[in-house]
């Protein structure tokens, strides 16, 4: 099993898809189906980016999405996981 991580990579790609969140918060016509592509994208690369380092971090994120409801806006979805991801942006 490789036991290596790279903390400057996991950091590359967490801030690009941050990025990406912030680009899709710009379109005055966000929808549900951009934000749930977009809420699985950004899940997907914290599994890639995370598991190894510290699973809770995975974890957590996933309370978060599993908590949004369909009445949920999809600017507000967006928001809270750019929030999370902002804030892991800080500890690695």
């Amino acid at each position: 099993m490789n036991t290596y991580y790279n903390k400057e990579l996991a950091y590359k790609y967490i801030k690009e898809t941050i990025n990406d969140g912030l680009n899709k918060m710009g379109n005055p016509q966000l929808s549900d189906l951009i934000c749930d592509a977009w809420i699985k994208y950004s899940r997907d690369i914290l599994e890639l980016t995370t598991k190894s380092y510290n699973p809770s971090i995975l974890l957590n994120y996933l309370r978060i999405i599993s908590s949004f409801n369909s009445s949920t806006p999809p600017f507000q979805k967006i928001s809270i996981c750019l929030e999370y991801l902002i804030g892991i942006l800080k500890l690695l």
